[in-house]
């Protein structure tokens, strides 16, 4: 393992990147906290991984929204995204995925998922509308597979080593999450803590699994 934020990889300096995200609600998912919570006493141990991930930066990125040669996106077309994005995702099904189980890698380890067609679903709708406000460029990025950063290393280390106690002593290894809301964020990089911060511009309520989508609320706002 190396570490992940090399100046190669470090974003312009004041760059906040507008992206779709799935924050986790670790009180509503409590396998998914314990998951978590085995992981980082596995990581802890590992000289490369020493900055777990806070509770409050786990995410799931759905979509980085990109304006290649515009810098960070304006204000007008942010309110036209937000515009077009509530009725568009009020009409997505909520629904549950498998996190899990833990990966190494050279640079970090993520969470995989399973059963993710409810977030395919609901990437190719965000998308779609990203695309047609943004520019087909805005979606040069793609996220799948589905995954949830556990950690970006700091340090020099072996994966091999890292992920054969990951598999050992992380049992299970998957945990069920609940998604109902997706998040509009700004992210920003926050190298000497390995990790990423965001602040929730809205929360779009998905459809309930229960109640037809009209009577879901369709955009919350948050700050």
């Amino acid at each position: 393992m190396e570490p992940r934020f090399q100046p190669d990889r470090l974003w312009p300096t004041g760059h906040r990147q507008l992206q779709l995200m799935i924050i986790p609600d670790l009180d509503g998912n409590p396998g998914l906290a314990e998951l978590v919570a085995a992981c980082r006493a596995v990581m802890a141990a590992h000289p490369a991984t020493t900055q777990p991930v806070p509770d409050e930066s786990l995410h799931l990125t759905v979509q980085a929204v990109f304006r290649p040669g515009h810098g960070d996106v304006d204000q007008p077309t942010r309110a036209r995204l937000i515009e077009a994005l509530a009725p568009e995702l009020a009409a997505v099904p909520a629904f549950e995925m498998l996190i899990g189980s833990p990966l190494a890698y050279h640079r970090g380890v993520v969470a995989d998922t399973h059963h993710d067609d409810g977030f395919n679903h609901l990437l190719d709708r965000a998308r779609r509308v990203i695309a047609r406000i943004c520019g087909p460029d805005a979606i040069a990025y793609d996220s799948r597979p589905a995954h949830m950063a556990l950690c970006y290393a700091d340090g020099r280390g072996s994966s091999d080593e890292l992920q054969r106690q990951l598999r050992h002593h992380v049992r299970p290894s998957h945990a069920s999450l609940t998604v109902t809301a997706v998040d509009l964020v700004e992210t920003v990089q926050v190298p000497q803590r390995c990790r990423y911060d965001s602040t929730v511009l809205r929360r779009f309520s998905l459809s309930s699994r229960t109640e037809p989508s009209a009577t879901s609320t369709v955009c919350e706002a948050v700050i």
